[in-house]
């Protein structure tokens, strides 16, 4: 299993070099490195610590059922946004892996949800996520009960197969500040396997991570600003759950579809999901 320096330093290089920013960040120093012996004295007694303040990226996700059939009705709505502002490891191994991804303006809100209900597209849930500086935060998208393969293409379009076992397939997002440019971040996002672990415990929290896998070739960036959005959902429908973009996008049981402006009777259906990431406000420079 490749291991997470690796293969962040590799997701982080091929998206970098295709959109010409600056290089990733650097590993997190020792905790005391240069740090002065004033910094590491308790302030007095009668005076209270400064405030720390971590600069964020505030995003909400807006999760969407969509009959599996309907997957072909969402044309509409990529049509009205850009895949200009979005850098990618391999375009060819994100498509072959069922993934889409395109990227809008908040002005195109009323006309997003508009199309998604012409796709009988229904409202599942809202997702608040704090992203600080270099840091990482897990959107949970699907439960892992136990040992599996999960098929991918990788970058070289090379079929592979990832053998894990039981934990969270989440999409993985990250945010990196841009020094020239306040109040924007590059939001960078790629599928993990990961063991989620609730513990103080370093030992255990490196134990844990060295079972993660990450899946580069689905790996995405985009620089994003307040009223930024993208739109992430399935290439086409392929029916299963063994293959990464299977497992990340189709729904493990039939969904309850009912649309009250249509006459159609309520009907449990094979379903889909579409994801759409919203950059609600970046707080510090």
């Amino acid at each position: 299993m490749v291991r997470f320096p690796l293969v962040v330093a590799l997701i982080l290089g091929m998206i970098v070099s295709g959109a010409g920013c600056r290089g990733p960040s650097q590993p997190p120093q020792t905790v005391w490195k240069g740090e002065k012996l004033g910094d590491l004295v308790p302030p007095p007694a009668d005076r209270p610590p400064p405030a720390q303040f971590l600069a964020t990226a505030y995003l909400d996700v807006h999760v969407v059922d969509l009959p599996a059939d309907h997957v072909e009705k969402l044309e509409p709505l990529w049509q009205i946004l850009s895949a200009a502002p979005i850098r990618l490891s391999s375009y060819n191994a994100f498509s072959e892996n069922s993934f889409r991804l395109l990227f809008g303006k908040i002005v195109l809100w009323e006309k997003i949800r508009r199309l998604l209900a012409d796709a009988d597209g229904q409202h599942v849930t809202t997702v608040s996520l704090a992203v600080a500086d270099n840091d990482k935060t897990d959107l949970p998208i699907a439960e892992i009960p136990g040992n599996r393969p999960i098929a991918f293409i990788a970058n070289d379009l090379s079929r592979q197969t990832a053998r894990v076992g039981a934990g969270v397939l989440a999409l993985r997002l990250v945010a990196e500040p841009i020094p020239w440019t306040p109040g924007v971040r590059k939001i960078i996002g790629y599928p993990a396997y990961t063991v989620p672990v609730q513990t103080p415990i370093p030992e255990l929290q490196a134990k844990a991570q060295q079972r993660e896998f990450y899946f580069a070739s689905a790996a995405f960036a985009c620089q994003m600003a307040p009223g930024d959005l993208l739109v992430l959902g399935p290439e086409k429908y392929t029916g299963e759950r063994v293959t990464l973009g299977g497992l990340f996008f189709n729904r493990p049981d039939e969904v309850l579809f009912f649309n009250a402006d249509k006459t159609t009777p309520p009907q449990r259906r094979p379903a889909v999901r579409v994801y759409i990431i919203v950059c609600g406000r970046v707080s510090g420079p």
